[in-house]
């Protein structure tokens, strides 16, 4: 959505409201709160950037939501003049259709950052080139919705350990190194690594965890 209506903004959800809606897998939200994957070094370089509002789109069920979006609202919390909202999926259909991936994906989560006259900057959305990839080398060439159900479980578990593991940081420098090409920003000393995002594969819709 480009311009962002203040209307549809001001309807999205604080995360402490967010957070009361949740039903499945508070705990992983909680502990990512607890313990955001942000580096000083990746407030450092937010902080060269304009203000910006971020308009966050997911759902409590999905391992690339509850795995990044708590240390979204981690850092915008401590960058001054940044706002963050949050949106469901499914029940912002009409909001959705703006940032559909490849045509007619629906991934999630999505984060689009506005800048102060509420124009859209970038939006990225999904996961990252290294969490699709590992993903899709779990399936073996299969789609997820055609696993049985033990071979669902043990891909589910070793996707939630990957996150753990190296994903949660994966996507966050995937997002930092869009925001740095966005606005022509070269990395400073200190600052986290650009990382290079590979070219992402399309996720199964269907009962992708």
């Amino acid at each position: 959505m480009n311009p962002l209506s203040i209307d549809l903004w001001e309807r999205g959800l604080l995360y402490k409201d967010y957070r009361r809606t949740v039903r499945r897998n508070g705990k992983t939200f909680d502990e990512v709160f607890r313990e955001p994957t942000h580096e000083e070094a990746d407030l450092a370089f937010l902080r060269r950037l304009p203000p910006l509002r971020v308009l966050a789109i997911g759902e409590d069920w999905c391992p690339d939501v509850y795995h990044t979006l708590p240390t979204w609202v981690r850092m915008v919390e401590e960058l001054p003049g940044w706002q963050l909202r949050i949106f469901s999926r499914d029940a912002h259909p009409d909001l959705m259709r703006f940032f559909l991936w490849r045509k007619d994906a629906q991934r999630i989560p999505v984060y689009a950052f506005y800048d102060d006259e509420d124009r859209l900057q970038t939006w990225w959305s999904g996961r990252s080139a290294t969490a699709q990839q590992a993903f899709d080398a779990s399936l073996g060439g299969r789609p997820f919705s055609k696993l049985e159900p033990e071979e669902r479980k043990k891909v589910s578990e070793l996707f939630e350990e990957g996150y753990r593991r190296q994903f949660r940081r994966a996507n966050l420098d995937e997002i930092l190194t869009l925001l740095r090409a966005f606005f022509h920003l070269p990395a400073d000393a200190g600052e986290a690594p650009v990382v290079e995002a590979a070219d992402e594969v399309a996720v199964e819709e269907a009962g992708a965890p």
